[in-house]
């Protein structure tokens, strides 16, 4: 297999949703708000949504100019076309797989006929996901949210305008510092972590690339950019 292109996915939103000022866009699962923080420094309004009340808390702390709601993907609380686009940032694969095309429904629903939605989804291979996997192994979750995704082009709502892959690369200075960052993203992943760390261990030490500044991994990302028709 070729390798993949090193990118970053806020450039390849970017690209996409240029040009920003003033589009209404909403991210679907936004965490701790960084997307939605660099977005409406680029102009966009910006709404996020997250079932995590402490996430929401440091979200609006981050990105303090965006409407920000607890709710789940599966039922976004925004009208019909409310919205230019909407995007899924690692963030399909934790919604449950009986929920994931129905959340694909939603986001298309809110989205504004000829708007855009694009799910950003990481795929179950790279080293960053195997050294994380004795701690949490994805590779289910994130087999369904492909397959949620190839259902949703399938039978509607949405159509493919492209697809493409690039590899995230992080730099760690430490072991600790990878295992923060994985237990990070769930905190419910700190009892597991600190049971394994021995093995992630063992991991680690498999796949990071030493580099000047610490450990290099990689975790592959797929992007699907997708059109609601109209």
């Amino acid at each position: 297999m070729a390798a993949r292109p090193v990118n970053d996915t806020l450039r390849a939103l970017r690209t996409i949703l240029a040009p920003l000022e003033e589009r209404r866009i909403v991210e679907i699962g936004c965490g701790r708000g960084a997307l939605l923080h660099a977005l409406a420094g680029l102009g966009a309004k910006v709404a996020g949504i997250d079932p995590d009340q402490a996430a929401l808390a440091e979200a609006r702390k981050a990105a303090p100019t965006a409407i920000l709601l607890q709710a789940s993907a599966e039922s976004l609380p925004f009208i019909d076309a409310a919205m230019h686009a909407a995007v899924f940032v690692n963030s399909l694969h934790h919604v449950p797989i009986s929920g994931m095309t129905g959340a694909l429904a939603e986001a298309a629903r809110i989205v504004a006929p000829g708007g855009d939605v694009i799910v950003v989804e990481p795929l179950p291979e790279g080293t960053f996901f195997e050294s994380m996997r004795p701690i949490e192994d994805e590779t289910a979750v994130r087999l369904a949210a492909q397959q949620a995704i190839a259902k949703a082009l399938r039978d509607g709502p949405l159509r493919l305008a492209e697809c493409s892959e690039y590899d995230r690369v992080e730099i760690y200075p430490t072991l600790s510092a990878f295992i923060d960052r994985v237990v990070a993203v769930d905190p419910s992943r700190k009892d597991r972590a600190l049971e394994e760390r021995e093995n992630v261990m063992k991991r680690f030490d498999i796949h990071a690339e030493p580099v000047k500044d610490g450990y290099l991994l990689r975790q592959p990302l797929r992007l699907h950019h997708l059109k609601v028709p109209g």
